[in-house]
């Protein structure tokens, strides 16, 4: 995976170098609009090998979870970012639809459609290292495919442009790809914000962790249930379960770690058992009484 993910940041940076280049000298915003979304996607890949190798680093001192909410951090810096930059890319294209400006149709064609078929080539690699099965490595291709729509999208308005000389299409071209580049920051964004305010996991739902819990015959009450993510893709959850007198609590503790990994897929949980001890308190007594068996 990690191979996949040093071929796509070189791809992107050099993809990005030339559009970026080829929009100066084509005097085109959707090439810049693109090349800001693949150099953005570097900035992701970045962001990914970068969050590996932090998220390796051994928890101490202060941080005993490590550094693996920095991933968490960079993404939303980024994100945000991203926004403004397609704030200003959606500024532009609106005065260039209102103001039209000279755009070189067939050059943004040509480093489009070579835009095209360098983004396809991450996808590929990151599907065959496996990218299904991993959260940041197909985030990462979702990335890298919405790329190759926006430089069809800038293809697209080339083409326009020399078949029809209405150089309009150039702007409404950076104005779909920006709104692309938004859609993507703000669910970025979102995903961020989930992490950071500690919501439970998406998929997860903390009242059905309880309700399982307390079907269990031997288990009184459940509460202090709290379900989170360390960082995206790490959940964990803390509880407070209050078993029946007699119980073997190892063996509780046990099965409800299995419950919590198997059904839920959280394998980091902190488990407090504890013995239901006014009941405790009640059977004593009645065990105490005179002729109780």
């Amino acid at each position: 995976m990690g191979r996949a993910l040093w071929i796509s940041l070189g791809l992107t940076l050099l993809l990005g170098a030339i559009q970026i280049v080829s929009a100066i000298a084509f005097d085109s915003l959707a090439l810049i609009a693109d090349a800001i979304h693949n150099l953005s996607d570097a900035g992701a890949v970045g962001l990914a090998v970068g969050a590996a190798w932090l998220a390796g680093l051994p928890a101490r001192g202060m941080r005993t979870f490590g550094w693996k909410r920095a991933e968490v951090l960079a993404a939303t810096v980024n994100a945000l970012l991203l926004i403004a930059l397609s704030v200003w890319i959606g500024w532009e294209g609106i005065g260039r639809l209102l103001d039209p400006q000279p755009v070189q149709g067939a050059g943004v064609a040509v480093i489009s459609a070579i835009a095209v078929v360098l983004n396809l080539v991450p996808v590929v690699l990151l599907l065959r290292a496996g990218a299904r099965s991993n959260l940041n490595a197909h985030a990462t291709m979702l990335h890298f495919a919405a790329d190759v729509l926006s430089s069809v999208a800038a293809m697209t308005a080339g083409v326009v442009i020399v078949l029809t000389g209405w150089v309009q299409a150039d702007a409404i071209a950076s104005l779909i790809v920006a709104a692309l580049i938004v859609g993507a920051s703000f669910r970025v964004v979102r995903r961020a914000v989930r992490v950071l305010l500690e919501e439970a996991p998406v998929g997860i739902d903390p009242d059905e962790i309880g309700r399982t819990l307390l079907r269990l015959p031997e288990v009184c009450n459940v509460h202090d249930l709290h379900v989170w993510e360390i960082t995206d893709g790490f959940p964990a959850l803390s509880v407070h379960v209050v078993v029946e007198p007699g119980v073997d609590q190892h063996a509780m503790l046990h099965q409800i770690e299995r419950i919590i990994r198997d059904q839920f897929q959280i394998e980091h949980s902190t488990i407090q058992i504890d013995v239901d001890h006014a009941r405790g308190l009640i059977i004593q007594s009645r065990l105490s009484q005179p002729g109780s068996a």
